[in-house]
């Protein structure tokens, strides 16, 4: 067992392996060895840990024990992310400005005081012997490896690091689960706009009244409708009565301003959204490139599975769409020995695998942007603006300082606080309010990470079933196991919520409106074995009883992209692993709104007398493969450019006179990739109200709200198809064919989703056009005896340039596989792995005692 009172020293020595003069006398015996070592390892006491690298440079660790394992581990990711790793730990746990000085004040603060770390503190401490071994293994290796770095001459680190002036930090067992709780929890499981849905809900009572108000929100920000499509299959319709609005709004409150990070144009920090300044930047960023191109909003991820394959009983592709990055979000590692047996990838080189096997099951996940938050306000005490009414009395907010270093400026102290519901977002006391946020998953993030370590040890998807009761954080959990059985569920906890509270808004923090507790883990969306054959998700409904969160840019809608997969898999029918895999060179390209849209448009154009060249751009439009692939020039074609203008022009003929220019912004942006997107293209906001209201309509109910104001759809299609045309006519010329389109380069850029630099400025790739695809992309295979895997992390699996201004090792080199949606063999067995090994490396580990 660990103790925690303990003083280990860790050496790691490289493993001088003789060769016999004749030749190798094994496979593994022609391997060289890194760098260069100091002692044999047969001269070494402790635990001998083994890390294999293939031609990729894709890490293997082989130990003895848990500690060993993650030791390994924890080493290989010091040697090939160090940077990146330095500043997500500071991003995580609000310590950038720090190193980088005052321009990043403004988010530690943000982050420091937004957040609950000290919970977080208070989990690790609480872990058990055998969890704290997890997290204490990961940082000893890392620091094993900085320990080296220190004791090199010359300069052994990435160039950043003489860059900006500083050293890498020393890692904790805090540190890793940090990186956890803020990649995670409170990226992925934070998604909130319920402030910004009251200030277009106000405005537009100002606009159309308190009546007309509310049916325009319900037309835009739904909870539940019969069309979108669902993970787990719809049995049969049920009534969905329109929400009352809630009496609590009749006060009036005015929301504060959400302190949202703004971006630069190449991604970087540049302010926070309370400034006038900020703000203006954030709604032109958001018109533009859409709420995708924002990590508030940006939850995505797509993952398909079909059993009773042609050539296998089984299996799955999963593409999770973090976002493009330089070092890559996505870490590649095998892990064997303890507990552990198991290869895949994960992100941000997390102590737990995401997208993994270990040869009995495979599991991955995508976002389930599931409602686990809400926002409260709170009325201050005019005499002291510490205390809060609650259930009838003055309380006194928890409260704790915040002291934040500043590289080359005074030390800042900044007060964060908590009331019964959370953390205080905004204390505004000349105001006389202050805004809450309860978080399902507050005081459980630590749980969540061992839960997703420990699935790895699972062994039949029933086991990992249970094991992800466990997990706390809205993300979607799938299975597939060797004999090609699928599986799938909605993880989280989920709040029960008080009569009357609607989850799309605020509400009052007075005690009315508290949580009632959590609903049960029998009562999260699941299914096992399904009747179809497959089971598929691209961060849609997970299942028709489930209400959309409260998410502005993700309001689960008919026109939803997940429709390209499930055509095609309803085309598969039985196909090979090759007939699974092929989806994604189609789907990453597929326009996502041409089901929606052309046949209507089809119909409504087939009543009109059309000019010539409005029958050639008609043609082509029609005769269009419906792709959005960038040519050698790095444009797209004449059909994508009125496609986009049609699009524009639709939106802003259906929305811009309902909801006035101020409010625009959005219902702008049309998702298309000839501006800059962020990790995955869908449907638009308004693309997807409009689609909602037309099938309302359609089915023969009565819409809330009249969004065509009495036109019929048809005028209003061909009046936006006509202004497209002569909109290309004015700027392209007479002739349709030549029209064309600019695309926005795809970008790996040296910044991460806060942000923060994770690399040289000057260190980015790029690809000529956007594929609507996966940060990374595996494939995993049900044999019947085991799995077979593969996949691909672009760039690469380092992404440094060394201090001489050089790349670094596997820097970029799985970029064209991705880019030709080819794959790398994941070797799974030892023999395999060694026979794959270009690199060995040897550690000895003192265990402590």
């Amino acid at each position: 067992m660990m103790h925690r009172n303990w003083l280990c020293s860790l050496l790691a020595v490289v493993c001088l392996l003789a060769c016999e003069p004749e030749g190798p006398a094994s496979a593994l015996d022609a391997v060289p060895q890194e760098d260069q070592g100091v002692s044999p390892l047969n001269a070494m006491p402790g635990e001998a840990v083994t890390i294999y690298r293939d031609s990729y440079g894709t890490p293997q660790v082989f130990a003895e024990t848990n500690y060993g394992v993650f030791y390994g581990y924890g080493y290989a990711v010091a040697a090939d992310r160090l940077f990146q790793m330095e500043m997500l730990k500071r991003t995580a746990e609000g310590r950038v400005a720090e190193v980088l000085g005052s321009k990043f004040l403004d988010l530690d603060v943000k982050l420091r005081t937004e957040y609950n770390h000290p919970i977080v503190r208070a989990q690790v401490a609480a872990l058990d012997d055998r969890d704290r071994e997890i997290l204490e293994g990961y940082a000893a290796g890392f620091n094993a490896r900085l320990d080296e770095l220190r004791a090199k001459p010359g300069k052994p680190l990435p160039k950043p690091f003489y860059d900006y002036g500083f050293k890498p930090s020393r890692w904790t067992a805090y540190d890793v689960a940090a990186i956890f709780v803020g990649s995670i929890a409170h990226r992925y499981a934070d998604f909130n706009s319920e402030r910004d849905n009251l200030e277009f809900l106000q405005a537009m009572e100002k606009r159309h009244g308190t009546v007309k108000a509310w049916g325009l929100f319900n037309s835009i920000k739904w909870l539940r409708d019969h069309g979108s499509p669902t993970t787990v299959p719809r049995s049969k319709p049920d009534e969905l009565p329109l929400a009352p609005r809630p009496e609590y709004l009749d006060e009036q409150v005015e929301p504060a301003v959400v302190n949202r990070i703004v971006y630069d144009d190449v991604g970087k920090f540049a302010g926070l959204s309370r400034t006038t300044e900020g703000l203006a930047r954030h709604r032109q960023q958001i018109a533009s490139s859409g709420y995708g191109s924002h990590a508030d909003f940006s939850p995505a991820s797509n993952y398909w599975a079909m059993s009773g394959l042609s050539d296998a009983p089984g299996a799955l592709l999963n593409g999770p769409q973090f976002g493009f990055a330089l070092p890559s979000y996505v870490y590649g590692i095998g892990l064997h020995g303890g507990d552990f047996d198991v290869v895949g990838n994960t992100l941000l080189a997390l102590p737990a695998l995401l997208f993994a096997h270990n040869n009995a099951i495979a599991w991955g996940s995508t976002a389930g942007i599931s409602d686990q938050t809400d926002e409260f306000w709170l009325v201050l005490n005019p005499d002291n603006a510490e205390q809060y009414r609650h259930n009838g009395a003055w309380r006194t907010f928890e409260s704790w300082p915040e002291v934040i270093k500043v590289a080359g400026a005074e030390t800042v102290t900044v007060t964060a606080r908590r009331s019964v519901h959370g953390m205080v977002l905004a204390h505004n006391p000349e105001e006389g309010l202050a805004w809450a946020r309860a978080r399902a998953w507050e005081g459980r993030g630590v749980g969540d990470l061992m839960t997703w370590v420990w699935l790895a040890t699972d062994q039949t998807l029933e086991d990992a079933d249970k094991r992800i009761e466990g997990k706390t954080t809205n993300i979607n959990m799938y299975t597939l196991d060797k004999s090609g059985r699928l599986g799938y569920v909605h993880s989280g906890k989920y709040p029960r919520r008080a009569a009357g509270h609607d989850p799309r808004l605020p509400a009052p923090g007075d005690g009315s409106m508290d949580w009632q507790g959590m609903r049960p883990y029998a009562e999260n969306p699941r299914i096992l074995d399904p009747k179809q054959g497959y089971i598929v998700n691209w961060n849609n409904r997970p299942s028709a009883d489930w209400i959309s969160s409260d998410l502005w840019s993700y309001t689960w809608s008919p026109a939803d992209r997940v429709h390209i997969l499930i055509d095609e898999l309803e085309a598969l029918n039985g196909g090979s692993v090759a007939d699974l895999v092929a989806i994604n060179t189609r789907s990453a390209f597929e326009d996502v709104n041409h089901r929606y849209l052309l046949p209507r448009l089809r119909q409504a154009l087939a009543q009109q007398r059309l000019s010539p060249v409005e029958q050639d751009a008609v043609r082509m439009l029609f005769d269009w493969d419906k792709s959005w692939r960038v040519d050698n020039s790095g444009l797209y074609g004449a059909a994508n450019a009125l496609m986009e203008a049609f699009v524009r022009l639709l939106q802003a003929q259906v929305f811009l006179d309902d909801v006035g220019e101020n409010e625009y912004f959005r219902f702008a942006a049309t998702n298309y990739p000839n501006n800059p997107l962020g990790a995955s293209l869908g449907t638009s906001v308004a693309i997807r109200a409009l689609v909602h209201w037309l099938e309302i309509g359609e089915s023969g109910e009565v819409p809330p709200y009249d969004l065509l104001n009495g036109a019929p759809l048809e005028n209003i299609l061909v009046l936006s198809f006509r202004e497209a045309i002569a909109e290309l006519l004015n700027d392209q010329g007479a002739n349709p064919n030549k029209w064309r389109l600019k695309a926005a380069p795809m970008i790996w850029r040296p910044v991460n989703f806060r942000g923060v630099p994770q690399a040289d400025p000057a260190n980015v790739v790029s690809l000529s056009g956007y594929q609507n695809r996966g940060s990374e992309n595996n494939v995993f295979v049900a044999t019947g005896t085991g799995i077979e895997g593969r996949d691909v992390i672009p760039p690469g699996q380092g992404g440094h340039w060394m201090a001489s201004g050089e790349p670094g090792p596997h820097r970029s080199d799985q970029l064209k596989l991705y880019s030709d949606f080819a794959y790398k063999p994941l070797p799974f067995q030892r023999k395999a792995v060694e026979a794959a090994a270009k690199t060995v490396r040897e550690l000895r580990v003192m265990h402590p005692h």
